[in-house]
């Protein structure tokens, strides 16, 4: 297989190209958990000191994120460009690459007012797998991949009556051959669970379809989807409503 998951936290690697994949990571919103007198010291430098360390340990240059860098939608406070500053100062000698979210806009322009050299497209295509954020239907060439690893969804599983961060696999849905004349038969969807420490994200089932245009236009199928905990291991599905 090209991709695995990095045991034991959001990550994957996709393998030939050991280039480490990573979503969600919503820069920023700790401003609104200090709105509620509640402080996470030093969240972004340590969101960015463990990609680091992700990506050391996996032999990585190159890194791509899944979208939704930053957290606010439209205006970004001065608080919140100074922690896009830190964070990407801390990643400097990688190669980063953006697969824009629908946080993102005019995070291509900030970037490089701040003098980053980033990378920011709809889409970023490796040999067989294409990434996304997972906010919009994939390209043509996307679907001629043999996999699509986005993020957006923010997917949890309920483990032991605790919500945790999940993974997300599906295989191809009755809906692929409606939206594409030529497409993998056996490309999968990897949907991961948001990056940021502080989202754990919702529960499958409580329409984790609905906000993922792949999932609601059936292009890949939900019902039968498979779900893993950060270490690989298989979730059973009775966690349903």
């Amino acid at each position: 297989m090209p991709i695995s998951f990095i045991n034991g936290v959001p990550a994957l690697l996709v393998e030939g190209e050991r280039v480490v994949v990573a979503g969600d990571l919503h820069i920023g919103i700790e401003a609104k958990f200090e709105e509620s007198k509640i402080s996470f010291p030093r969240a972004t430098a340590k969101m960015a000191q463990e990609l680091v360390s992700i990506c050391k340990a996996n032999r990585s240059k190159s890194l791509v994120l899944l979208g939704d860098v930053k957290d606010s939608i439209g205006h970004v406070t001065l608080a919140e460009k100074s922690l896009i500053r830190e964070f990407f100062s801390a990643l400097e000698g990688f190669e980063v690459r953006i697969a824009r979210g629908n946080h993102d806009a005019y995070l291509d322009t900030m970037l490089a007012e701040m003098g980053f050299d980033v990378e920011v497209s709809k889409e970023v295509l490796l040999e067989d797998v294409a990434l996304m954020h997972g906010n919009a239907m994939p390209s043509a060439d996307a679907v001629k991949k043999g996999y699509i690893a986005c993020g957006h969804g923010h997917i949890a599983a309920s483990v032991n009556g605790t919500d945790s961060k999940a993974w997300l696999v599906a295989e191809v849905g009755e809906g692929m051959h409606r939206h594409y004349k030529e497409y993998n038969g056996a490309i999968r969807l990897v949907n991961a669970p948001a990056f940021n420490r502080l989202i754990i994200g919702s529960r499958v089932g409580y329409g984790t379809e609905e906000h993922i245009p792949m999932l609601n236009n059936e292009l890949f199928d939900f019902a039968h989807a498979s779900f893993y905990d950060l270490y690989g291991n298989r979730i059973s599905d009775r966690h349903r409503p």
